[in-house]
């Protein structure tokens, strides 16, 4: 079983072999960065963390869906946009790696891995060359977000607002959900006492 079993969750889907879930309460939080993470709901994990793969905690959610709109958009667009709403945009579509990812004792091999998956093409889009892992990462969360998740996005009305004028369409598409009729395996929610095990977001 892995730590994020202990609590209760949603499983939303896949980013390659890493799953993709949502705490649904709060999980203990801890030092940044320890194996048995701690998250919340206004986070999402990649991977379980002990008894499954290490976790990767993402903070600050509005950061990727801005990165993903920010990129949507042609430069055209862009230099449409006020000198206000570009700054904010680059304050929020830029931030410090270190404040939105949060690796749970990952070793060397769990990052080789990751880049690698990422560059292989296992996913609707791959990682460029000149392009860092992080990006990659914001970005193909952050098209889950806008799309998908929008409630998890604290700034969606004021990127709706600034975005809303532009026709753009997903172009990462990179997380996958199994399709319906699949066995629900994945997360918990205790209800009534009793634990209930196959929550899933979209099936």
């Amino acid at each position: 079983m892995s730590h994020i079993d202990s609590y209760d969750h949603e499983y939303i889907g896949h980013l390659g072999y890493l799953p993709i879930y949502h705490p649904l309460q709060e999980i203990e939080k801890v030092k940044w960065g320890d194996y048995d993470f701690g998250a919340d709901p206004t986070n999402l994990v990649l991977g379980g963390g002990s008894g499954e793969h290490p976790g990767l905690v993402l903070h600050k959610l509005e950061c990727f869906a801005a990165k993903f709109l920010l990129e949507a958009i042609t430069e055209k667009q862009e230099a449409s946009l006020s000198d206000e709403d570009r700054e904010y945009l680059a304050d929020l579509a830029l931030p410090n790696y270190t404040e939105v990812f949060e690796f749970c004792e990952w070793r060397v091999d769990e990052f080789s891995s990751l880049h690698e998956m990422a560059k292989t093409g296992v996913t609707g889009e791959p990682l460029k060359e000149d392009q860092r892992v992080e990006e990659w990462l914001l970005l193909s969360i952050g098209e889950l977000i806008h799309y998908s998740l929008p409630e998890l996005n604290p700034e969606k009305e004021r990127l709706d607002q600034i975005f809303g004028q532009f026709d753009f369409y997903p172009f990462m598409e990179n997380v996958s959900i199994p399709p319906p009729g699949y066995p629900k395996l994945r997360g918990r929610l205790v209800k009534d006492g009793e634990t209930v095990w196959g929550v899933h977001r979209f099936n």
